[in-house]
Protein backbone atom coordinates (compact mmCIF):
# COMPACT_ATOMS: atom_id res chain seq x y z
CA UNK A 1 0.00 0.00 0.00
CA UNK A 2 1.47 3.41 -0.94
CA UNK A 3 1.85 6.12 1.67
CA UNK A 4 0.10 9.48 1.79
CA UNK A 5 2.38 12.46 1.25
CA UNK A 6 2.39 16.10 2.22
CA UNK A 7 3.99 18.73 -0.01
CA UNK A 8 4.58 22.21 1.38
CA UNK A 9 4.19 24.99 -1.18
CA UNK A 10 4.80 27.67 1.45
CA UNK A 11 6.33 27.05 4.87
CA UNK A 12 7.16 30.36 6.57
CA UNK A 13 8.85 30.02 9.95
CA UNK A 14 6.29 32.23 11.66
CA UNK A 15 3.10 31.12 9.91
CA UNK A 16 -0.05 32.32 11.65
CA UNK A 17 -2.46 30.24 9.53
CA UNK A 18 -2.25 27.12 7.38
CA UNK A 19 -4.16 26.08 4.27
CA UNK A 20 -4.29 22.32 3.66
CA UNK A 21 -5.31 21.51 0.08
CA UNK A 22 -6.85 18.12 -0.75
CA UNK A 23 -7.49 16.76 -4.24
CA UNK A 24 -10.40 14.72 -5.59
CA UNK A 25 -10.71 11.04 -6.33
CA UNK A 26 -13.32 8.38 -7.01
CA UNK A 27 -15.88 6.18 -5.29
CA UNK A 28 -13.66 3.13 -5.69
CA UNK A 29 -10.05 2.68 -6.71
CA UNK A 30 -6.82 1.35 -5.23
CA UNK A 31 -4.57 2.95 -7.83
CA UNK A 32 -1.90 5.11 -6.17
CA UNK A 33 -2.13 8.84 -6.71
CA UNK A 34 0.87 10.32 -8.49
CA UNK A 35 2.04 13.92 -8.58
CA UNK A 36 1.06 14.05 -12.26
CA UNK A 37 -2.37 12.42 -11.83
CA UNK A 38 -4.99 14.80 -13.20
CA UNK A 39 -7.00 14.84 -9.97
CA UNK A 40 -3.87 15.79 -8.03
CA UNK A 41 -2.55 18.29 -10.57
CA UNK A 42 -5.89 20.13 -10.73
CA UNK A 43 -5.37 21.51 -7.21
CA UNK A 44 -1.85 22.81 -7.84
CA UNK A 45 -3.09 26.20 -9.18
CA UNK A 46 -5.13 26.69 -6.00
CA UNK A 47 -2.10 25.99 -3.80
CA UNK A 48 0.04 28.37 -5.85
CA UNK A 49 -2.60 31.09 -5.59
CA UNK A 50 -2.85 30.60 -1.83
CA UNK A 51 0.93 30.88 -1.62
CA UNK A 52 0.58 34.45 -2.95
CA UNK A 53 -1.91 35.52 -0.25
CA UNK A 54 -0.30 38.38 1.71
CA UNK A 55 0.88 37.46 5.19
CA UNK A 56 2.50 34.44 6.84
CA UNK A 57 0.22 31.73 5.41
CA UNK A 58 1.63 28.20 5.16
CA UNK A 59 0.27 26.08 2.31
CA UNK A 60 0.44 22.30 2.07
CA UNK A 61 -1.01 19.76 -0.38
CA UNK A 62 -2.05 16.31 0.77
CA UNK A 63 -1.78 13.47 -1.73
CA UNK A 64 -4.03 10.62 -0.68
CA UNK A 65 -2.61 7.10 -0.76
CA UNK A 66 -5.07 5.77 -3.31
CA UNK A 67 -7.63 7.17 -5.69
CA UNK A 68 -10.83 5.85 -4.11
CA UNK A 69 -12.98 6.33 -1.04
CA UNK A 70 -13.39 2.57 -1.07
CA UNK A 71 -16.31 2.29 1.31
CA UNK A 72 -14.33 2.80 4.51
CA UNK A 73 -13.12 6.36 4.18
CA UNK A 74 -9.46 5.61 3.54
CA UNK A 75 -8.74 9.26 2.59
CA UNK A 76 -10.06 10.44 5.96
CA UNK A 77 -7.28 8.50 7.67
CA UNK A 78 -4.80 10.27 5.40
CA UNK A 79 -6.28 13.67 6.29
CA UNK A 80 -6.04 12.97 10.02
CA UNK A 81 -2.38 12.07 9.47
CA UNK A 82 -1.80 15.29 7.50
CA UNK A 83 -3.44 17.39 10.21
CA UNK A 84 -1.07 15.84 12.75
CA UNK A 85 1.86 16.83 10.53
CA UNK A 86 0.54 20.39 10.27
CA UNK A 87 0.08 20.63 14.04
CA UNK A 88 3.62 19.37 14.60
CA UNK A 89 4.95 22.08 12.29
CA UNK A 90 2.67 24.85 13.57
CA UNK A 91 1.18 24.04 16.99
CA UNK A 92 -2.10 25.80 17.71
CA UNK A 93 -2.21 27.67 14.40
CA UNK A 94 -5.68 27.82 12.75
CA UNK A 95 -6.17 25.68 9.66
CA UNK A 96 -8.22 26.07 6.49
CA UNK A 97 -9.14 22.91 4.61
CA UNK A 98 -9.61 23.32 0.86
CA UNK A 99 -10.91 20.15 -0.79
CA UNK A 100 -12.18 19.33 -4.28
CA UNK A 101 -14.80 16.64 -4.90
CA UNK A 102 -13.72 13.67 -2.74
CA UNK A 103 -11.32 16.04 -1.00
CA UNK A 104 -14.32 18.19 -0.13
CA UNK A 105 -16.03 15.18 1.43
CA UNK A 106 -12.89 14.48 3.42
CA UNK A 107 -12.78 18.11 4.59
CA UNK A 108 -16.33 17.79 5.91
CA UNK A 109 -15.40 14.61 7.78
CA UNK A 110 -12.36 16.13 9.51
CA UNK A 111 -13.81 19.61 9.97
CA UNK A 112 -14.37 18.72 13.63
CA UNK A 113 -10.64 18.93 14.29
CA UNK A 114 -10.11 21.59 16.99
CA UNK A 115 -7.57 23.52 14.90
CA UNK A 116 -9.74 23.69 11.77
CA UNK A 117 -11.43 27.08 11.50
CA UNK A 118 -12.44 27.04 7.84
CA UNK A 119 -13.68 24.34 5.46
CA UNK A 120 -13.88 25.22 1.76
CA UNK A 121 -15.44 22.50 -0.38
CA UNK A 122 -15.05 22.80 -4.16
CA UNK A 123 -17.70 20.86 -6.08
CA UNK A 124 -17.83 18.61 -3.00
CA UNK A 125 -19.02 15.05 -2.89
CA UNK A 126 -21.71 15.15 -0.21
CA UNK A 127 -23.63 12.14 1.07
CA UNK A 128 -26.66 12.26 3.39
CA UNK A 129 -25.65 11.46 6.94
CA UNK A 130 -22.00 12.43 6.50
CA UNK A 131 -20.34 14.29 9.39
CA UNK A 132 -20.37 18.07 9.26
CA UNK A 133 -18.11 20.69 10.82
CA UNK A 134 -19.39 22.07 14.11
CA UNK A 135 -19.50 25.36 15.95
CA UNK A 136 -16.43 27.54 15.59
CA UNK A 137 -15.77 26.40 12.02
CA UNK A 138 -16.88 28.33 8.94
CA UNK A 139 -18.00 26.08 6.08
CA UNK A 140 -18.17 27.42 2.53
CA UNK A 141 -19.20 25.05 -0.27
CA UNK A 142 -18.74 26.19 -3.87
CA UNK A 143 -20.62 24.23 -6.51
CA UNK A 144 -21.10 24.72 -10.24
CA UNK A 145 -24.66 24.62 -11.55
CA UNK A 146 -23.58 22.38 -14.46
CA UNK A 147 -21.82 19.78 -12.34
CA UNK A 148 -22.92 16.32 -13.51
CA UNK A 149 -20.54 14.41 -11.22
CA UNK A 150 -21.45 15.61 -7.73
CA UNK A 151 -24.91 16.75 -6.68
CA UNK A 152 -25.52 20.45 -6.18
CA UNK A 153 -28.83 19.55 -4.50
CA UNK A 154 -27.03 17.48 -1.85
CA UNK A 155 -24.56 20.27 -1.27
CA UNK A 156 -27.39 22.71 -0.75
CA UNK A 157 -29.19 20.32 1.59
CA UNK A 158 -26.05 19.97 3.72
CA UNK A 159 -25.65 23.75 3.95
CA UNK A 160 -29.29 24.20 4.88
CA UNK A 161 -28.95 21.54 7.60
CA UNK A 162 -25.96 23.33 9.07
CA UNK A 163 -27.70 26.68 8.90
CA UNK A 164 -30.72 25.20 10.70
CA UNK A 165 -28.34 24.18 13.49
CA UNK A 166 -27.11 27.76 13.76
CA UNK A 167 -23.73 27.05 12.15
CA UNK A 168 -21.74 29.39 9.89
CA UNK A 169 -22.34 27.63 6.57
CA UNK A 170 -22.66 29.06 3.07
CA UNK A 171 -23.25 27.83 -0.46
CA UNK A 172 -21.85 29.72 -3.45
CA UNK A 173 -23.44 28.52 -6.70
CA UNK A 174 -21.12 29.17 -9.62
CA UNK A 175 -23.07 29.76 -12.82
CA UNK A 176 -22.11 27.82 -15.96
CA UNK A 177 -19.39 25.95 -14.06
CA UNK A 178 -18.51 22.26 -14.33
CA UNK A 179 -17.15 19.72 -11.86
CA UNK A 180 -13.53 20.09 -12.93
CA UNK A 181 -13.69 23.86 -12.32
CA UNK A 182 -12.13 24.48 -15.72
CA UNK A 183 -15.01 26.71 -16.78
CA UNK A 184 -14.50 30.08 -15.04
CA UNK A 185 -11.30 28.70 -13.53
CA UNK A 186 -9.98 32.11 -12.45
CA UNK A 187 -13.20 32.79 -10.57
CA UNK A 188 -12.91 29.55 -8.59
CA UNK A 189 -9.33 30.38 -7.64
CA UNK A 190 -10.15 33.96 -6.68
CA UNK A 191 -13.05 32.88 -4.49
CA UNK A 192 -10.88 30.42 -2.59
CA UNK A 193 -8.02 32.84 -1.99
CA UNK A 194 -10.33 35.69 -0.98
CA UNK A 195 -12.33 33.49 1.42
CA UNK A 196 -9.17 32.22 3.10
CA UNK A 197 -7.59 35.67 3.28
CA UNK A 198 -10.72 37.34 4.65
CA UNK A 199 -11.40 34.60 7.20
CA UNK A 200 -7.84 34.81 8.55
CA UNK A 201 -7.41 38.57 8.08
CA UNK A 202 -6.48 39.20 11.72
CA UNK A 203 -3.98 36.32 11.79
CA UNK A 204 -2.36 37.33 8.51
CA UNK A 205 -2.38 41.06 9.16
CA UNK A 206 -4.17 41.67 5.88
CA UNK A 207 -7.12 43.83 4.89
CA UNK A 208 -10.30 42.69 6.59
CA UNK A 209 -12.49 43.67 3.67
CA UNK A 210 -12.48 41.72 0.38
CA UNK A 211 -11.80 43.35 -2.97
CA UNK A 212 -14.45 45.41 -4.71
CA UNK A 213 -16.62 43.97 -7.46
CA UNK A 214 -18.77 40.81 -7.71
CA UNK A 215 -16.20 38.48 -6.14
CA UNK A 216 -15.64 40.80 -3.21
CA UNK A 217 -19.38 41.20 -2.70
CA UNK A 218 -19.86 37.44 -2.52
CA UNK A 219 -16.93 36.94 -0.17
CA UNK A 220 -18.06 39.78 2.10
CA UNK A 221 -21.48 38.18 2.50
CA UNK A 222 -19.97 34.74 3.12
CA UNK A 223 -17.55 36.05 5.75
CA UNK A 224 -19.78 38.54 7.54
CA UNK A 225 -23.31 37.11 7.31
CA UNK A 226 -22.89 33.88 9.28
CA UNK A 227 -24.26 31.84 6.40
CA UNK A 228 -25.81 32.53 3.00
CA UNK A 229 -26.83 30.86 -0.24
CA UNK A 230 -25.62 33.08 -3.06
CA UNK A 231 -24.97 32.95 -6.81
CA UNK A 232 -22.11 34.31 -8.87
Amino acid sequence: MPLASLVWDARPAGATAVALVMHGGAVEGLEPNRAWSHNVARLVPFARALKRVPGPLAVARLRFRVRGWNGHAMPVEDARWALAQVRAAYPGVPIALVGHSMGGRVAMHVGDDPDVRLVVGLAPWVEPGDPQPGAGTRTVLLHGDRDVICSLARTRAAVEQMQARGLDASLVRVARADHAMLVRARLWTALVTEIVQSTFASELGSASEPRSGPIGAVVARVVHSGGVIIDI
